[in-house]
């Protein structure tokens, strides 16, 4: 019985920790693409770079919001 009490509760605290996570990602590439957004001397290094962050962030929303769901 404990047993199953602790499975249940290591299960509720590592999809806690994966939201966590995957939130502070989210955070972090949305900053990448506001510093590179707000840099006045882009070069086309930086547009390649910034379209590759969208794109990344666009998928990990939908994953996130997907695999949230469940």
């Amino acid at each position: 019985m404990v047993d199953e009490y602790l499975k249940k509760d290591t299960e509720r605290v590592q999809k806690k920790y994966s939201e966590l996570m995957h939130n502070l990602e989210i955070d972090a590439i949305e900053k990448k693409i506001e510093s590179l957004n707000n840099n006045p001397s882009k070069d086309s290094m930086d547009m390649i770079w910034l379209e590759i962050y969208t794109d990344v962030l666009d998928l990990k929303k939908k994953y996130a919001s997907e695999e949230f769901k469940k």
